[in-house]
């Protein structure tokens, strides 16, 4: 595989793709007119505990192929709250010598460089401004995940401060809540038990959380904004103009990303090891910085984006109850791959690719046996098949065929669609821990849309799952069928399942000359009696293996009893039958001439010829049917 075009090819790892939009976007603003193309790999959350679910979605950062890429950029803080899935995504791109960019976090790794924010001095600045500005020297901290590294570098911030006013740390005045709104909540509701609802100001580690805090000093009877000073950190939309917060992994930390990438593919400048990003102070209403009339001026914006969001959200939503209502009538994968491949061409993508493990597709699910039926869907968690099936794509909104395609190339024709797209997002398909493949498709940053449609992989995963069930279950209904129908010991079919065939087929009269043949095993109680039962077994046995050898595609053999059996022959007269019992005593002659038993296996033979039209019940015939079945 060639790349004629000379473009390079970066991969960029995260996990909250809405979380991270704003990073993403200024990054590939300035991709975008460099010759650089970007491929997002994309887990749908960054929050990971090694529950099945989200072993199967971190599955996607085994997928890019460093021999084809020409670097890594990854956001720990926003990839995962799991450091062994961040090390290990970094570590397959260190392996091929590929450069690494982290934003956030550094790693001490070989080839691997670091930019960003100085965590620490943004919380210390903001609380130098509700010491010094406002005169505040009581207050709380509310920080994220407890030992947590970008928890810990805000709460050291936020500690600078205190020190370096004079101002005596008080450990019980140290929250935790999560980085989330309802731990925080909590912990707002344990300050006002522990009686600390007495200090000037709650210092927040992010923005979700500020805003939580406001929500419950209000229904706990605070007057806010004011009576307490509220701030955040990460200058989220939320937050703009509102709660004062420091504004980080934003676009122009993206574009800084950018610029690294585009001097060190490009130009073959290196950059330093660690770049720190500068501080960005935003002041709100939140810390009685600025007055409400300010921040109503910003309103107007916020709301017309904030309106577009929700209709862009809704019509999301109704699209996608359509699509998943109409993949949830598929049966076969054939249907599936039809569906599928007509959702593509609805959604908003000019290019797009849905591509599944081979092994997945051509599994044989149905078969005569269900012994390994659970064990029959092909499993990966760590990593994926050798072979990819694209069993719906698009180009230029136009449907292309199936294709199959080596993994390790991650789509068809990587290096030509790469340019055509500039900018791909893949995100994973699949059912607890199994990886069943991706969507891919060519993502637009600046569309809320696009941040909405890798959700579209569930319906998918759903109905691929619910397809491989559905013939799970016919595997298992057709092999209680088989055992209701067939002789457990001879494999031949037992009475039930004789009478089944003959009387379907019959049912309007025969539609040839058939012959029916009765056999009678002799000798059995002696066998039995001399010899032991499981001699008895392997005389019965032997008998229905004569019969079989004897028969062809016409014809019907079954045991109807303990010695005796019944074969059926459709279009065969007299001529046939007795071919047939001359084709069973020959055989029974060879296997008593080599077994080396101390008996002999024989048999006892009777028959009849039904003429074409007849609709003789078979049963009549057999005078002396034994209870055993």
């Amino acid at each position: 595989m060639e790349n004629k075009s000379g473009r390079k090819n970066v991969a960029f790892c995260i996990g909250d793709l809405e979380g991270g939009k704003m990073l993403l976007q200024g990054f590939c603003k300035v991709l975008g007119d460099n010759l650089i193309n970007v491929h997002i790999f994309n887990c749908c959350t960054c929050f990971y505990d090694g529950a099945p679910h989200n072993i199967g979605q971190t599955n996607i950062f085994t997928l890019p192929n460093y021999d084809i890429l020409d670097m890594l950029v990854i956001v720990p803080f926003y990839l995962s709250s799991s450091e062994e899935v961040i090390r290990h995504t970094i570590e397959r791109a260190v392996e091929k010598n590929v450069p690494v960019l982290t934003i956030g976090k550094q790693y001490d790794y070989p080839n691997c460089y670091c930019i960003m924010p100085d965590y620490r001095r943004q919380i210390e600045m903001i609380t130098n401004h509700l010491i010094e500005r406002h005169g505040i020297r009581k207050l709380n901290f509310l920080g994220g995940f407890k030992n947590h590294f970008t928890s810990d570098e805000r709460l050291a911030g936020f500690l600078d401060a205190l020190k370096s006013h004079n101002i005596p740390i008080e450990p019980s005045r140290i929250y935790y809540g999560n980085l989330w709104s309802a731990p925080a909540i909590q912990q707002v509701e344990k300050m006002n038990e522990d009686g600390n609802l007495d200090c000037g100001a709650i210092v927040c580690a992010n923005d979700t959380m500020a805003s939580a805090v406001m929500i419950k000093l209000s229904e706990l009877g605070f007057d806010m904004p004011g009576e307490i000073a509220v701030t955040g950190m990460d200058g989220t939309d939320e937050a703009n103009g509102y709660i004062t917060t420091a504004k980080i992994l934003a676009d122009k930390a993206g574009e800084e990303a950018a610029n690294i990438v585009v001097n060190l593919l490009l130009r073959g400048k290196k950059p330093a090891k660690l770049g720190i990003t500068p501080p960005n102070i935003i002041y709100g209403i939140s810390c009685r910085c600025t007055n409400m009339q300010n921040a109503l001026d910003i309103l107007p914006k916020q709301r017309h984006d904030l309106f577009e969001e929700l209709y862009d959200a809704r019509r999301f939503s109704i699209r996608t109850a359509a699509i998943a209502q109409e993949l949830a009538n598929c049966s076969t994968f054939d249907d599936a791959s039809k569906n599928i491949s007509a959702t593509l061409l609805r959604i908003w993508c000019n290019n797009s690719w849905i591509c599944i493990c081979k092994d997945f597709m051509e599994s044989s699910l149905v078969n005569d046996s269900i012994d390994d039926v659970e064990n029959n869907c092909p499993i990966h968690i760590h990593g994926y098949c050798d072979t990819m099936k694209c069993l719906a794509r698009c180009t230029d909104k136009k449907p292309q065929s199936e294709t199959e395609f080596p993994t390790s190339e991650m789509l068809p024709d990587f290096y030509e669609m790469s340019d055509k797209s500039k900018f791909i997002l893949y995100t994973p398909i699949h059912i607890r821990d199994n990886t069943l493949g991706y969507l891919a498709f060519n993502f637009y940053p600046w569309s809320s849309m696009n941040y909405l449609l890798n959700f579209l992989t569930m319906a998918m995963s759903q109905l691929l799952e619910s397809v491989r069930r559905q013939n799970e279950l016919y595997a298992y209904a057709k092999k209680i069928d088989m055992l209701y129908i067939t002789d457990p010991l001879t494999s031949l079919y037992n009475r039930r399942g004789f009478f089944r065939i003959y009387n379907d087929y019959a049912e309007d009269g025969v539609k040839d000359d058939c012959m029916v043949i009765l056999v009678d095993l002799d000798n059995l109680k002696l066998i039995n009696d001399n010899f032991g039962h499981n001699e008895g077994d392997n005389a019965i046995l032997t008998m229905a293996n004569a019969l079989k050898s004897a028969a062809d595609e016409n014809d019907i053999c079954a045991r109807f009893g303990g010695d005796e059996y019944v074969v059926f022959g459709k279009g065969k007269g007299e001529y046939e039958m007795n071919a047939y019992i001359d084709k069973v005593n020959k055989y029974l002659s060879e296997y008593n001439l080599t077994s080396k038993k101390p008996y002999n296996v024989h048999g006892s033979f009777g028959g009849c010829i039904v003429p074409k039209g007849s609709k003789l019940h078979i049963c009549l015939l057999y005078t002396s049917p034994s209870p055993r079945d």
